[in-house]
Order: C-alpha cells, then sequence, then structure tokens
C-alpha cells in the first residue's frame, strides 16, 4: 500500500525508539510478600517488618517504560523480511486483533529523597516519604492506525479522526501515613500527601482530518496545549519549528513552584482467624493519589496549534526498505513546519487536574504455616483519558523471615509477561529488594542488521521495567508478629 497515513508511522517510531525511563511507585510483585519494604505504597495498611529509614539515591531506584503497543502489534516476521503492519502480507483482520482498544504509552517516576517508619503501640505504624513523582501518560485513537492499514486508494475522501491526548507533570511530594489493627481481622491505613508542582503540560489534537485523493493524502490538525512551568515559554525558531526558552528572571520573581495539590491513600486488609476453612486467607483493597492539583493562572500559558501538510506515502513498507528513512524524515521535518505551530492564547485562570488515583484489589491465600502463598492482585490506573487494567497472578516463597522471593504472570494491559522479586529484610541491619513486573519471556526471529553483524531475534514486548533499593532496618520492640 503506497499511500499511508504518516502520523501513525511516525507515532509507531517514536514509541519503539524512545529508551527506557524510569517508573513506578512500587513493584506490584511486592503486594504479596509480608516484610516487603514498599507495599505500604501500593496499599496504606500494609506495613513492613520494623522500624526502617530510606537516603536518597540509593532507597529506591526504577526504570521501566509502560505501553501497551508491543512490537507483534506492529511488525510481522514473514518470508525472511519483517515487515510493517501496513504491508499487503499483512491482514487486516491479522492487525486489527492485536491492536489494544486504547492505545497508550505510560511514563512514570516516583523517587525517594528520604524515607522512614516506625512502630508505635498497639502494632500501629507511621510512615513518612518525601520524593519527586513524574508522569506521562499519551493515548492514540484505535481507529488512526486501522483507517492506515485499510486505506482508501479514492479519490475526494475526508475523515476526521481525533481524541490525541498527551499529559506530563512533575512535583514534589511529600506524604505522611498511619495504619493499624482492628478487632475481628481487620486491618486499616490512611496516607495524607502535599504535593508542590513544578511542572505540567496537557496536549489534545480534537480534529485530525484526512483529505485523500489518488496520488497524496492532505493531512490538517487542529489541537490545544497547556504548559504550567514557571518562566517557561514556546518561540519559534526561523524555521517556524516551536522551542522551549527558559526566563531566569521570571522564574526567580515567582518561584519554581507552579501551584500546590494535595492527594490522599485509603486502605484496607481483612485476614480470616485461624480455625477456619481457609486459615490466613486475606483480601484487601486500596485507592493510592486520590486527589487535585492546581495550577496557577500566573504559571499556566495556553497555545493553539493548525496546520497542514501533504503527502505522497512511504515508497517501501518493509522496514528495511531503501526509502523508509528518506521518507520518515520527510515528513517529520514538514511535520515540524506545519503542524507543531504553536500560537498563545489568552489565559485568566488557573488549571485544576487529577492526580489520577489507582485501584488495588487483592486475595491470598497462604499455606505451610505461611512459608508459600499464592495472590490475585487487580489494579486500575484512571488516567485523563483512559483507565489502565491491569491482571496480576503472584506466588510468593517465604522460608524465613528475613528473606521472601516472588514471581508473577501479568495481563490485560500488557503483553503477557514474568515478574519476579527478591526481599532481603532482616530486622536490624541493612535490607535489599531488587525486581521487576516486566520481563519479556517470548522471542521471534527478524532480520534486524545492527552495525556490522546481524541480530535475529526481538523481544516480544517492549514495557520493561527494574527496581533495586537499599534501606536500614533497625528494628522494633512492636515487631510484626
Amino acid at each position: 500500500m503506497k499511500k499511508i497515513s504518516t502520523v501513525v508511522i511516525a507515532c509507531v517510531i517514536a514509541l519503539m525508539t524512545m529508551p527506557l525511563q524510569t517508573q513506578a511507585q512500587a513493584l506490584k510483585g511486592s503486594y504479596f510478600l509480608d516484610y516487603s519494604l514498599n507495599r505500604h505504597k501500593l496499599n496504606p495498611a500494609f506495613a513492613p517488618r520494623a522500624d526502617y529509614f530510606q537516603l536518597f539515591g540509593v532507597g529506591n531506584l526504577g526504570v521501566g517504560i509502560g505501553t501497551n503497543l508491543d512490537i507483534p502489534t506492529f511488525f510481522y516476521p514473514k518470508n525472511g523480511e519483517l515487515l510493517t503492519f501496513l504491508h499487503q502480507n499483512v491482514s487486516m483482520k491479522e492487525f486489527s486483533r492485536a491492536l489494544p482498544a486504547h492505545p497508550h504509552f505510560d511514563f512514570e517516576l516516583n523517587t525517594t529523597l528520604l524515607g522512614f517508619g516506625f512502630y508505635t503501640k498497639q502494632m500501629s505504624y507511621w510512615t513518612f516519604d518525601l520524593g519527586i513523582k513524574t508522569l506521562m501518560d499519551v493515548d492514540l485513537p484505535r481507529d488512526l492506525f486501522l483507517f492506515a492499514k485499510k486505506g482508501t486508494g479514492t479519490a475526494h475522501q475526508s475523515f476526521n479522526i481525533g481524541n490525541i491526548n498527551a499529559y506530563a507533570m512533575a512535583a514534589m511530594q511529600a506524604s505522611l501515613g498511619y495504619s493499624r489493627n482492628f478487632p475481628n481481622g481487620f486491618r486499616g491505613g490512611i496516607k495524607v500527601r502535599v504535593l508542590a508542582p513544578f511542572a505540567y503540560m496537557g496536549l489534545n489534537v480534537e480534529n485530525l482530518r484526512l483529505n485523500t485523493s489518488t496520488d497524496k493524502w492532505t493531512l490538517q490538525s487542529e489541537g490545544y496545549a497547556q504548559m504550567a512551568v514557571q518562566g517557561l515559554m514556546m518561540s519559534s525558531n526561523e524555521q517556524g519549528v516551536p522551542s522551549p526558552q527558559f526566563d531566569i528572571q521570571r522564574m526567580l520573581q515567582n518561584g519554581v513552584v507552579s501551584g500546590w495539590g494535595g492527594s490522599i491513600d485509603l486502605g484496607v486488609e481483612y485476614t480470616l482467624e485461624t480455625g477456619s476453612a481457609v486459615d490466613g486467607l486475606s483480601v484487601s483493597a486500596a485507592v493510592t493519589d486520590l486527589g487535585a492539583i492546581y495550577y496557577d493562572a500566573k504559571s499556566v500559558t495556553s497555545y493553539k496549534s493548525q496546520g497542514e501538510i501533504e503527502w505522497t506515502g512511504f515508497q517501501d513498507v518493509a522496514i528495511n526498505g531503501s526509502d523508509f528513512e528518506a521518507s520518515l524524515n520527510e515528513f517529520v521535518e514538514n511535520a515540524k513546519k506545519e503542524l507543531l505551530n504553536l500560537t498563545e492564547t489568552e489565559t485568566s485562570k488557573g488549571l485544576l487536574r487529577s492526580t489520577m488515583p489507582t485501584l488495588y484489589v487483592g486475595a491470598e491465600l497462604p499455606f505451610l504455616k505461611r512459608s508459600m502463598s499464592v495472590g490475585v492482585l487487580y489494579s486500575c490506573r484512571f488516567s485523563h483519558s483512559y483507565p489502565r487494567h491491569e491482571l496480576t497472578f503472584s506466588y510468593n516463597l517465604t522460608p524465613c523471615k528475613w528473606f521472601a522471593l516472588g514471581v508473577n504472570y501479568s495481563l490485560l494491559n500488557t503483553t503477557r509477561t514474568l515478574g519476579a522479586i527478591l526481599e532481603i529484610t532482616p530486622k536490624a541491619g541493612p535490607s535489599l529488594f531488587i525486581g521487576a513486573d516486566y520481563i519479556p519471556v517470548s522471542w521471534t526471529k527478524a532480520p534486524i542488521l545492527l552495525g556490522n553483524g546481524s541480530f535475529n531475534a526481538i523481544p516480544l514486548s517492549y514495557r520493561l521495567n527494574l527496581h533495586f533499593g537499599i534501606a536500614m532496618h533497625v528494628g522494633s520492640k512492636y515487631l510484626k508478629k
């Protein structure tokens, strides 16, 4: 197919070639590890084994990328070639079956600058965390990809495909949490969080009009952008491409913080008492990051974008085709000049945005005196556009109190992947955790050339993460039993 939507190709290439980013509050694999140091970040009712403290740089380091647009969705090894989804040998049914309902790309970073927790009377547990939170969500309409695959080849037809959204924010956050036991097997917890945002950006492409003809496509876009960064302005260079410019004096005058916000975490756990048919069975639920951020009017700038480009499409839709790179570069340059031109519009009021909460619901059944357990965890993060659902099955091994190992299997929002976590948590002394939620376990042969050699296998998932951290346990006379 010669005529294709190059917006789709540009988005796909950008997503597939982005470097790994830092991610995530805590590993989902730690949800069912009794003595895990960080699982109170998933449910404030949970408590670690003993008192602890974490310091910046070694407390919690993570790296990862989240997307449901994996390699098998867009690239297909057939007859010795790696074909894109646009190739005629890839059927519409095959591509539609692989495409998710709400394609998205997510990035998240929570880094701890200072953290500590301690027990008080009646098994009550207090936590405090100071850190930086950064996240980004990009949502793309499914119909845009399907339209690109279908094509038309018919003159003078018009289509309108919109609803492309992107959001990014960064904020300093401080949280104070408390959890305790209640009668009849219940434990509850709450965490209150104060947010000081210093960056926000939102992009909404409401209209994306495609006008087709027999020899070219015309692409027209109309969108809006909002930014809330003290001292940051957008200006165009000589080629008309927007570029950010910092006004240091304005930033120093108004301060780095661009607003204020807050959120809470709520959690509960119920454990069946000894003597029941399913001894130790526990069910739990939590909602985290339930709140909002308000960006001051003096820090908010709004922009409108309108543009149009003409395109004849790629000449070769095999990934190693000779015209592919040149065609892509030509489109990118045209898009910079025409589709990314920004015009500032008047802003008279502030901006209120959700903190995008996450819901967790879990159930765990231990056996062999809690040395092993199995669990299932449902999670849903409510983005500004579409929720991200995920289901995780977990097997956990705790041969002794200071050593825990968990493996898990996730599906729904991602290519089916395995995860693993290892935690060493003595009641006193240094503790260590390392793990990942998304490890690709399947590889496919593909004729990819890297430098002077060839590499004939690629992972089936680009959703990867890795977490590592060290803390100091200092014991407690109210040590968790």
